[in-house]
């Protein structure tokens, strides 16, 4: 995936993820210390909207992801 360096290290350090539906999920272990951070929370449930002509994540890689990476549980939808 692209994504800007933000929300790359976010996604790397397990704050972000995905779910089953390529929608964002963002953990309860992120916290925002600034307004600006406090964005991130509306980024829970929106689903991922690739530029036209590129595949969605695989569902593999959404898998190991979600459980090598991601630092559950996430927000409450």
């Amino acid at each position: 995936m692209a994504l800007c360096s933000l929300h790359h290290k976010l996604f790397d350090r397990g704050a972000l993820g995905l779910d089953a539906g390529h929608c964002i999920v963002v953990s309860n272990a992120f916290t925002a210390r600034s307004e600006t951070a406090r964005r991130v929370y509306d980024l829970h449930g929106q689903r991922l909207r690739p530029r036209p002509g590129t595949p969605l994540p695989g569902n593999q890689h959404v898998r190991w992801h979600t459980t090598q990476v991601f630092k559950v549980p996430s927000l409450s939808a």
